[in-house]
Parts: structure tokens; C-alpha cells; sequence
């Protein structure tokens, strides 16, 4: 299995749309059996997502991402669990034990779906309350 981590001085970046280089993590029977760095420079929207899948990724963990980038790399059949930030190799230490999931590593300001993916939150409650409509519980 191998896991894509954006980076930036040690730290998930903030947003992977502009994400300098890439942690590659290959994972064997729940251990690390190897490291690596990508630079990504100045890819493309989409070239981040080709590499992604010629790579083999199977699992990305990042911060703030576009809807843009989200649905290729869904596309490709890669597993995308964003806005996480912390340490990278906390990051990574929590994912192997199960525990991403855990407050502390959500980004600030997320609402509390936002890792389900995009796509899952019903629209209209703002909207459907300014033109006057009711909103359902």
C-alpha cells in the first residue's frame, strides 16, 4: 500500500493544490518498509493527480484541497482523506494506528462532515432560509 502525504517543512500542507513536494510512504503489514520525497513544483491541477495515480497511490492525506483535484484523484480510485494537519510523522502514526479521526487533527474552521468527501452535504439551508423557504431538521 502506498500513501501520498503533500508536505511543507515537515508539516501536512495546508492545501494540496499548491503543495511543493510529496511524501511517498510504502506500508507492508501495517509497518513503514519505505520513504521517499517528490517534487511537484509547479504541476498542473491535473498532472498532481497523474502522478498520484502513476505512482500507484493508494491513499492521499492532505490538508485543504479543490473540488477540482478531489474529483480527479477520486476518479483514479485513490482513497482522499482531507483536512488533516499536523506533524507528518504523527500524521502517519495515527493512520496506522486508526487514528486519524481525532479532533486534533482536523484543520481549523472544517465543518464537522468535511472529511466524508465533497459532495455529501445537502445544500439550500442558507439559501432556502434568505428566499424565505423553511428549513427541515
Amino acid at each position: 500500500m502506498k500513501i501520498a502525504i503533500p508536505v511543507w517543512k515537515g508539516y501536512v500542507s495546508n492545501v494540496f493544490d499548491f503543495a511543493g513536494k510529496l511524501l511517498l510512504v510504502e506500508i507492508d503489514n501495517g509497518e513503514v518498509t519505505n520513504r521517499s520525497e517528490i517534487p511537484l513544483g509547479s504541476c498542473s491541477l491535473l498532472q498532481r493527480a497523474e502522478k498520484l495515480k502513476s505512482l500507484e497511490v493508494n491513499v492521499v492525506v492532505c490538508g485543504a484541497i479543490s473540488h477540482a483535484l478531489a474529483n480527479m484523484i477520486a476518479a483514479s480510485g485513490i482513497q482522499l482523506l482531507p483536512y488533516v494537519t499536523g506533524g507528518v510523522d504523527e500524521i502517519l502514526q495515527a493512520y496506522l494506528k486508526g487514528q486519524l479521526v481525532q479532533p486534533r487533527f482536523a484543520m481549523p474552521g472544517c465543518w464537522p462532515g468535511a472529511r466524508k468527501g465533497f459532495g455529501r452535504r445537502r445544500g439550500g439551508g442558507r439559501r432556502r432560509l434568505r428566499q424565505g423557504g423553511r428549513r427541515r431538521f
